[in-house]
């Protein structure tokens, strides 16, 4: 995934699928729906892989008995 973007100014801005995870994040976050741990792991999944395969989203979401939380 490219990380960095330079506008006309030269100045670097964050690229469109940065600001969605943030966004995304900050959201999740916000209505506390989910642990610190599972949205952190989410962060991590969404910034590294720009394709997210279902068993990345399972290990995650799973719960210790493999029931989605």
């Amino acid at each position: 995934m490219e990380k960095l973007i330079a506008d006309d100014a030269g100045a670097s801005m964050a690229t469109l699928q940065e600001m969605i995870v943030e966004k995304i994040i900050a959201e999740l976050s916000d209505n506390k729906s989910l642990s610190v741990e599972k949205i952190s792991a989410l962060r991590d999944l969404l910034q590294r892989n720009a394709k997210v395969r279902a068993d990345d989203l399972v290990k995650i979401f799973a719960n210790d008995g493999g029931q989605l939380a």
